[in-house]
């Protein structure tokens, strides 16, 4: 007889406790919700700061590209007054600027592939965020993506 009444109180306590903890499972659903739209906003952010590296990275390779050409009209005066000295200097300057710009245009490809990534994840997010608002369904922390805003920092 005891059992069955500690039993029945286990039960009363269980369902006062779940009772008391819907509020806190909205709460926490609202919680992730603005987790989620954070998420949003900073990888946005993210996405717009990756663009002006980009923009940035370009007009470098314009600058060093125009610096590579600059080295091979040198080398080639040089050449033509019979400076060997200056022509090699020249040139070694120039494939340098060259090479530069090479890694300037790799630069570009994996900020923008970074880009399209986060595209594609800030995309998902939104959808996540509005189908929850709209329909209520709750949310597992799962839900919220974990940060993988890894870059390439911009060089100085």
């Amino acid at each position: 007889m005891f059992d069955d009444l500690r039993a029945h109180f286990r039960k009363a306590v269980e369902n006062f406790n779940e009772e008391l903890n819907r509020d806190e499972f909205l709460e926490k659903t609202d919680d992730l919700i603005d987790t989620m739209k954070n998420e949003v906003t900073e990888a946005t952010s993210h996405i717009n700061a990756l663009e002006l590296q980009i923009s940035k990275a370009r007009d470098q390779v314009a600058e060093v590209g125009h610096a590579a050409e600059t080295c091979y009209r040198q080398a080639e005066m040089a050449h033509h007054i019979g400076d060997t000295e200056t022509t090699t200097v020249a040139r070694q300057y120039a494939e340098k600027h060259e090479e530069h710009v090479r890694v300037l245009n790799d630069k570009i490809d994996a900020l923008n592939a970074e880009i399209l990534f986060l595209e594609e994840e800030v995309e998902e997010m939104v959808e996540k965020v509005e189908k929850a608002g709209a329909t209520g369904v709750s949310l597992s922390i799962d839900s919220v993506p974990s940060r993988k805003h890894d870059s390439i920092s911009p060089s100085k």
